[in-house]
């Protein structure tokens, strides 16, 4: 399945149908002849594997000798450094393509350097990269791509060099690229294969224990297989660990659904007390993080007269889940907040399970949302119950984070409780205004639609960290990692850029990549450089600008808005990539 995959891809991009040599760096270092038979790729002097791993790490650009011994010896440099890599790439040669000759020898001398030859044996590790390039433009092929890229994914390479400078960025994109792989098909497979779902999330989480996104998934796979002391474990390993490593807690959604859960066993237990109200997660003192800005939106839900729905869009990392538990302080007790991301199937009411349980509504209530069938709306009998939980002299708010995919069953039932009760305020975030265009939630308008733009300098000044606004962008999630480790805020930082741009085409993300790398270019350079038609590349311009990963500059050229971003994508363009581009940009000039 793989190589039928890659070979689709064309010559120079890891077509290898005609190369019988494969070498494996996912994992233990292999190579594998034409016919199967394994070589003694084990047995070499371990400089001459290091020599082999370094040069299929960067396979994709010539290594000088300085440069190779650089990686392989460090500080502890060989006199003859440069006749020691001729010696070892020798016994590299002879052990491995015993009677092959300079035709056909898969490291290449090359303008006094050394490259891995991808045209004259196959590499895993290109492999990988090409199908990750492919996702770019996968379409309806995506969950297939995923697929290919978790099969290579699943090891990550040089093993017996973990603590090699050189080996640790591609360590990294390997971990990203499966990690991403996982997650996406844990959330594709959610509804119809629940256990499944929760075995990729959790592979998830042993790659990048950091990553709350892995726990999010793998608690709502538990939850969908009715098994809530999994999503209880899950949460308590989630918390231990961001906050022994990182000292921060989990996200007020992550505790959203402990809540959640906990209010479900509570319920079923016959001997077992009402379930406690859940507590509103304050946005302040979480790990030492601090909520800024936002005080006009805030004011403006608070104060009287709020209108009955309000919109708060913004793209991924603007802070929508912060703002709705800051608002949670702002209005204790009057607020319930659900998450309607993993409303499918038996999950379809959770978030209003989540809403009811925060602001304690009464048992029959919440057991009329437990006896709802998920193919059946409310009927009249239920709703009313659930009614009277919003039946309150001041404005009670019914949240609902991520609610961008709420079914026409959940925007009707929504409809019905804004109409019959006259102090409720419904309040729905998600990305986009755009994204509502032929989705039920357009059902219920937009009368008043907030959008949550990047934090200004003044709102940032709290924290005292002069240039923060230049490193993050004023994204919030990149101001909640920017002084974490930097594969933790490099991490981030993609996967920001990644959501923000995944509705963009192509092209989008090769303007990020050459802003990246050259700095600020103009629509004109930036045509010339990708081939593209300037009112293509405009278009994208004007969307990367939109979602905050693109800055305008006085003379008419765009730049990355955000240092952590630029840095992030840049990581991932090669030397070689970088070279040509200065050089076609000097000749535009």
């Amino acid at each position: 399945m793989l190589r039928s995959a890659v070979s689709q891809l064309g010559p120079g991009s890891g077509d290898h149908q005609n190369v019988g040599l494969r070498v494996s760096v996912l994992g233990q270092l292999t190579v594998v002849d034409g016919a199967g038979g394994l070589l003694p790729a084990g047995e070499l002097p371990r400089r001459a594997r290091q020599v082999l791993a370094v040069l299929a790490a960067r396979h994709d650009r010539i290594q000088s000798k300085d440069a190779l011994a650089d990686a392989v010896w460090g500080e502890d440099l060989p006199g003859n450094h440069a006749g020691a890599l001729e010696h070892y790439v020798s016994v590299i040669r002879r052990r491995l393509q015993p009677t092959g000759g300079p035709a056909n020898w898969f490291i290449v001398t090359r303008s006094g350097g050394y490259l891995f030859d991808t045209s004259r044996a196959a590499l895993d590790l290109a492999d990988l990269r090409v199908l990750v390039r492919q996702l770019n433009a996968s379409g309806p092929d995506e969950l297939r791509v995923h697929e290919e890229i978790l099969e290579l994914a699943r090891h990550l390479p040089f093993p017996e060099d973990p603590y090699a400078d050189w080996a640790e960025p591609v360590r990294s994109e390997v971990a990203v690229a499966a990690v991403n792989a996982l997650l996406r098909l844990a959330a594709s497979a959610l509804a119809e294969d629940a256990p499944r779902s929760f075995r990729l999330a959790t592979e998830a989480i042993e790659l990048n224990p950091f990553l709350e996104s892995g726990y999010h998934a793998a608690m709502t796979a538990a939850v969908a297989m009715g098994r809530p002391d999994d999503a209880l474990r899950i949460f308590e390993r989630c918390r231990q660990v961001l906050d022994s490593e990182l000292g921060v807690a989990p996200s007020a959604e992550l505790a959203m659904i402990k809540q959640s859960v906990l209010a479900g066993r509570s319920a079923v237990a016959e001997s077992a007390p009402a379930p406690a109200p859940a507590a509103v997660v304050p946005a302040v003192n979480r790990g030492g993080e601090r909520f800024l800005g936002r005080l006009t939106e805030i004011r403006l839900m608070v104060e009287p007269g709020t209108p009955p729905v309000v919109h708060i869009v913004g793209p991924n990392g603007s802070g929508k889940s912060a703002f709705l538990a800051e608002l949670g302080r702002h209005t204790p007790g009057r607020i319930g907040i659900g998450d309607a991301g993993p409303a499918v199937g038996v999950l379809r009411l959770a978030w209003l399970r989540s809403v009811l349980t925060g602001l304690d509504a009464a048992p029959e209530a919440i057991e009329a949302v437990d006896r709802a069938r998920p193919d059946q709306p409310l009927g009249q009998a239920e709703l009313e119950l659930i009614a009277a939980t919003f039946d309150r002299p001041e404005q009670v708010f019914l949240a609902v984070d991520d609610a961008r995919d709420l079914d026409a069953a959940s925007v009707a039932e929504l409809a019905w409780l804004s109409g019959h009760c006259p102090g409720l305020r419904i309040v729905l975030t998600y990305d986009y205004p755009s994204q509502l265009s032929g989705r039920p939630l357009a059902g219920l308008g937009t009368p008043v639609v907030m959008r949550l733009s990047p934090l200004t300098e003044q709102e940032l000044e709290p924290l005292g960290e002069p240039g923060l606004r230049k490193l993050t962008g004023g994204i919030p999630a990149l101001v909640a990692v920017a002084r974490r480790p930097a594969p933790v805020a490099s991490a981030v930082a993609m996967q920001v850029a990644r959501q923000r741009t995944e509705w963009m085409p192509p092209l989008a993300w090769e303007l990020l990549r050459v802003c990246a790398v050259l700095g600020d270019l103009g629509a004109a350079e930036l045509a010339t450089l990708t081939g593209q038609p300037v009112l293509d590349v405009l278009g994208c311009v004007d969307a990367l600008v939109h979602a905050h990963l693109l800055r305008e500059c006085r003379d008419g050229k765009v730049g990355h808005a955000s240092v952590l971003v630029r840095d992030a994508v840049a990581g991932q363009v090669s030397s070689a990539t970088v070279l040509y581009l200065r050089k076609q940009l000097a000749a535009a000039s």
